[in-house]
């Protein structure tokens, strides 16, 4: 079992300076600080980023696919012949004759589409829509990682301070036990004074090693969230961009949410995929074009057959046995499939939105109360001790008033924490939880740059005037509904940073002073 550690109290309640007379604190760890390394080191994004790098290759092969080919062949040839003939009437002797023969060709030969009745160009685009769904994806695998360290750091120094009060209300109840047995040596105790006081003291140790068992659990959270253990931490920052209406919020979850995106990308790739299947009926025009140097027959060395070749060919499938009619059902359902998908996501966004934004304002509404709660219950619990000296209140009470006074500052920093969490899940269910809104020194992973690296290296000659031909008469497809332009990186709602979190961490610090009884303490 783990021993736990007297912690001060600067160190562990969120940062707070509590410490009386000190000059300052030490600054720890901040939340930047550790959002910072998760984004760069967090295993899941680096294997999502990856991902994506390989996505972009599926866009250059599609784009490629519109761009000229050419292909060179050769070949060399040695052949080694021996004839005998055997004696006979008119060869009276065996005769051996020897031949050998070598020749060597080449062939170059180019190809590039001209027309593919929009197959080709549909294809280009659905390739780029999957891309542009795969950011959104890049987007919310980042958010969610950027979640778990927020709710690890947010557990951590949780954690700590619910040991710091846990000992804490260790302490009092010590103070307590050692009154009881002083007035139990001058007879104005009885013995079930005593035990009912041993018997508290005995649930509060229970209660510390709990506590320092759940501080030691989040704190391997943490090591797997961030990379490395939690040391000392800085105050939890008020999060910027909380929207200050729920208009705003659902208005930015429409517009900025990355599964929405994703999903509404993904049902754009499929309706382009449906256009792509009926492109495969049409004509198909490609020129070819081919030089070849080969000998004219193989035992003439020095003569050589040289050929230059152009032609267009023109096709078009007539009967498939049902094979392209079905592709084009199948790429039908599929989009269909992923319209539904993105009406569902929809309403699940503006389902998640509703619930953290109506559970922030109930719990900002009950941190408010707990803070008068925890003022008048340690009122109850400093009047009940000073009664029971003077004989006004039993034992039992003033370990009753003790117990709800400890257990109302423990759901006032648990609220504080869940407060501070929802208004995480807020940023996060509506696309705003990004790394340059929290932590605003980080370098940013643009993933178009990649994209940008290997177009460069992989140039197509004259693509572009391929793919306008190619377009025409192209089949429509149908993108009703769909929106095809993501939002401009680090747009925020208008007034998004006006909310300011209520309260804050620092407004807190009162509550966190244990409270002491002079042994002459009266009113």
């Amino acid at each position: 079992m783990r021993t736990p550690t007297r912690r001060p109290a600067a160190g562990i309640a969120l940062g707070l300076a509590v410490a009386a007379g000190s000059a300052g604190a030490a600054h720890g760890e901040s939340l930047a600080d550790a959002i910072a390394l998760a984004y760069q080191t967090n295993p899941q994004i680096l294997a999502q980023r990856a991902e994506l790098r390989a996505l972009n290759e599926r866009y250059i092969q599609a784009r490629g696919a519109m761009g000229p080919t050419l292909s060179l062949s050769a070949q060399a040839n040695q052949n080694t012949s021996t004839l005998y003939a055997p004696k006979s009437l008119f060869n009276p002797s065996t005769q051996t004759h020897y031949g050998w023969y070598a020749s060597s060709g080449v062939r170059v030969n180019f190809a590039q589409p001209l027309y593919s009745s929009g197959q080709l160009s549909l294809s280009v685009s659905a390739a780029e829509a999957d891309i542009l769904a795969a950011r959104h994806g890049l987007r919310e695998q980042e958010a969610s990682v950027l979640g778990d360290v927020i709710t690890a750091y947010a557990d951590v120094m949780l954690n700590r301070i619910l040991l710091t009060i846990a000992e804490q209300n260790i302490a009092l109840l010590k103070d307590q036990a050692a009154e009881i047995q002083a007035k139990f040596d001058l007879k104005e105790a009885t013995l079930t004074d005593q035990s009912q006081t041993r018997a508290r003291l005995i649930a509060a140790e229970i209660g510390r090693e709990r506590a320092a068992s759940t501080l030691a659990t989040s704190e391997a959270h943490y090591l797997a969230v961030v990379g490395h253990a939690p040391g000392e931490l800085d105050v939890l920052p008020q999060l910027p961009g909380v929207p200050a209406s729920a208009e705003q919020a659902f208005n930015a979850a429409d517009a900025y949410n990355p599964t929405l995106l994703g999903a509404l990308f993904s049902a754009r790739a499929s309706h382009l995929r449906v256009g792509e299947a009926k492109a495969s009926d049409g004509f198909q025009v490609t020129l070819n074009a081919s030089y070849g140097d080969e000998p004219y027959t193989n035992y003439l060395r020095n003569q050589h057959d040289r050929s230059y070749e152009a032609t267009i060919s023109v096709s078009r499938p007539l009967y498939t046995a049902g094979i392209h009619s079905s592709r084009i059902r199948q790429s039908l359902e599929t989009a269909n499939r992923d319209d539904f998908k993105t009406d569902d996501i929809r309403r699940r966004v503006v389902q998640t939105v509703a619930r953290a934004w109506a559970e922030m304002a109930s719990r900002r509404r009950v941190l408010d109360e707990l803070q008068t709660q925890l003022k008048q219950e340690e009122s109850a619990f400093r009047g009940s001790r000073i009664e029971a000296r003077n004989g006004l209140r039993q034992t039992i009470d003033v370990l009753n008033a003790e117990q709800e006074y400890q257990s109302t500052k423990v759901a006032l920093f648990q609220s504080f924490h869940d407060e501070y969490l929802t208004e995480m899940g807020l940023l996060l269910s509506v696309g705003l939880l990004n790394v340059d809104l929290v932590s605003p020194a980080t370098p940013v992973y643009r993933p178009e740059a990649s994209l940008k690296t290997v177009l460069a290296e992989a140039k197509a000659p004259w693509v572009g005037p391929v793919t306008a031909l190619d377009r025409i008469g192209a089949p429509q497809v149908s993108v009703a509904g769909l929106k095809l332009a993501p939002p401009a990186q680090g747009d925020r709602p208008v007034e998004a940073d006006t909310m300011p979190v209520s309260p804050r961490w620092r407004d807190l610090e009162p509550f966190l002073k244990a409270p002491s009884f002079a042994p002459t303490d009266g009113r």
